[in-house]
Formats: C-alpha cells, sequence, structure tokens
C-alpha cells in the first residue's frame, strides 16, 4: 500500500476513501446528536474533528462523547494525545486520512462532525506547506506568551492578521502563537496560505458538507443553558483533577471555560462570574465560528428540527457513490 499522504499531492488517487459526510455548525449547535442518529442509519462511523477532542482529559468541556455513545457507534480522532503534547490541524489530517482509509476498508461510510474547521478543512482540501520559522522567531513569540500575556498577543494578530485572529480564541494558544511566528518571519499573513489552499474548495474525495443552523438568540440560550448542565456533572472536578497532573499554563488549559474555571479555583473570580464568562466567551466564539463557515461555498444549511431533509439529502448523495 502507498504511505505517502494524498495531503502531499492532490493528484495521488484515494481509492480507499469513501465518499463521506461533513456535520459542522457552531458549538452546542446539536451536531453531536445529528451525526450520532445519521450514523445509526447509514451504517456509518463518527470521526470528531474536534481540536480539543484530541486530548485526553479534556472531556466534560469539550463535549466530548460518552462511553455510551462511543458503544452505540464508533468514534475516531479523540483522546490521541496528552495535554502536554503537541498536535496541529496537519496532524489531524494525517491521522485521519489513515482513520477514512481503515473505514473505506471495512465498507462504513465516514461522518466527520465538530465545530474546528480548520481540522475538517485541512483533511479534505489539505494544507499548503507553511514557511519554516527561525527558531529565534519561535523562541521571540513563546516569550511575548509567557510576559505579555495572551489578550496582548491576540491583539498583535488581530493588527497583523485580521482575519486569522477573528475565528480563533485569544485562549488559542497554538494557533494564535503560529500565526505571529508566520507574520514575523515572511510579514505575510498565517490566513493568506490557507487561502490559497482553501480558496479552491476543490475537495480530495467526495463529501458533502452539512451545517446546523440555528436562530442566533435560540443558540446563545443553548450555550448558557449547555454551560450550566456542564458545571452540574462535573466540570469543575476534572479541572482539579487535570491540574493535579499538569501545569495550568499548558495551552488546552487556556482553552475556553478551562481557564475561566482555573481563576475561579485561584479566587480570581466567584461562581457566579465564571459561569457568566464561560457563557459570554462561549457566545462570542459561536459568533466566530460562524463567520469561519460562511467561507465554505458548497456547506448547505438545516435547521436541526428538520432532521428528514438530512437524511434524505445524505442517501441522495450516497446513491450517486454507492
Amino acid at each position: 500500500m502507498n504511505t505517502k499522504s494524498f495531503l502531499d499531492n492532490p493528484r495521488i488517487p484515494t481509492p480507499l476513501i469513501p465518499a463521506s459526510i461533513v456535520i459542522t455548525g457552531p458549538t452546542a449547535s446539536g451536531k453531536s446528536d445529528l451525526a450520532l442518529e445519521l450514523a445509526q442509519k447509514i451504517d456509518g462511523e463518527i470521526v470528531c474533528t474536534d481540536s480539543m477532542q484530541v486530548y485526553r482529559g479534556l472531556d466534560i468541556g469539550t463535549a466530548k462523547p460518552t462511553k455510551a455513545e462511543q458503544l452505540a457507534v464508533p468514534h475516531h480522532q479523540i483522546d490521541l494525545c496528552n495535554l502536554d503534547e503537541h498536535y496541529s490541524a496537519g496532524q489531524y489530517a494525517r491521522d485521519a486520512e489513515f482513520t477514512l482509509n481503515k473505514l473505506g476498508e471495512l465498507e462504513k461510510i465516514p461522518i466527520l462532525v465538530g465545530g474546528s474547521g480548520l481540522y475538517y478543512k485541512a483533511l479534505i482540501y489539505g494544507l499548503d506547506d507553511m514557511p519554516p520559522i527561525p527558531k529565534a522567531i519561535r523562541q521571540s513569540v513563546l516569550n511575548d506568551w509567557k510576559i505579555r500575556g495572551f489578550e496582548e498577543c491576540y491583539q498583535e494578530l488581530a493588527k497583523c492578521d485580521p482575519e486569522l485572529a477573528s475565528r480563533l480564541s485569544p485562549h488559542d494558544a497554538t494557533r494564535v502563537q503560529r500565526g505571529l511566528e508566520i507574520f514575523r518571519a515572511t510579514q505575510k499573513k498565517m490566513s493568506s496560505f490557507q487561502k490559497n489552499k482553501f480558496g479552491n474548495q476543490t475537495t480530495r474525495f467526495p463529501v458533502m458538507i452539512l451545517g446546523v443552523h440555528w436562530e442566533r438568540e435560540a443558540l446563545y440560550q443553548r450555550i448558557n443553558l449547555r454551560t450550566e448542565a456542564m458545571l452540574k456533572i462535573g466540570w469543575i472536578e476534572e479541572v482539579k483533577a487535570l491540574l493535579e497532573l499538569y501545569s495550568s499554563s499548558l495551552s488546552p488549559l487556556n482553552g475556553l471555560g478551562y481557564k475561566q474555571i482555573i481563576a475561579y479555583l485561584n479566587g480570581e473570580l466567584n461562581y457566579n462570574q465564571m459561569v457568566e464568562v464561560i457563557q459570554q466567551k462561549t457566545r462570542n466564539f459561536a459568533k466566530r465560528q460562524l463567520t469561519w463557515f460562511r467561507q465554505e461555498k458548497s456547506l448547505k444549511w438545516f435547521e436541526i428540527h428538520k432532521r428528514e431533509q438530512v437524511f434524505q439529502a445524505t442517501e441522495a448523495f450516497l446513491s450517486e457513490y454507492h
């Protein structure tokens, strides 16, 4: 079997990768439940495309599939690394390619689900080669992150690459740092490298991309309620357990919600303040996600309660390839 990744060259054939479904949308939109129901209808398996669910131990705060859900339908691309290990969109794409090939061999239909648009795009479109970053620049960005803090570094990124910054959380240390590294090394925006690839919008294997639509106020209400539910089932205890093993300065623990819970545990926020900040930042994140998804020309939006339309569209799409 040819071991060279199809990500390296769009002309390399990918005969084992089956026609696939992508279900995406903003956080708390119900895409995971929809994917689970669809998988059971079409004998599919779920391939997660979430940049935080790859980390072991980040469970409640990332809405990772429960053990029961994983028993009902196999899930892939979760729990791949520890919090102190680096994991990139490029690595995700290579790992997910292997998973899709295996599903093709088993004649299973992959359902890619998650809110990390960069991850599924890296897989289905590939990534342009990013420029090499001199060690001195990488170190200078890391030093700035430690000394100036994430907010100032994010504001710097917003000035030099506003398009990239608009779709990232200020706490997304890995990608904020990467954007700054590329700009300082090349004086070019990271988003411009991504545009060269994603702007083509030519997928490397058959795929239908579905988006879960909600009216904004209804989505915001779901976010508020989900935050409270996550806290009730043990999110704070999850963070306490992680802090026994890892430093709070690690990038994944700067993620949405985790950072605010750590601030609460450190006495920097009271409980109500913590809840309100998590809810507000999650709503802001959902807004940025929607901005990112608007770039996806082939995305078909469906209202979450109109599931039958999703099933019909999926059946019509798959009939072309099976």
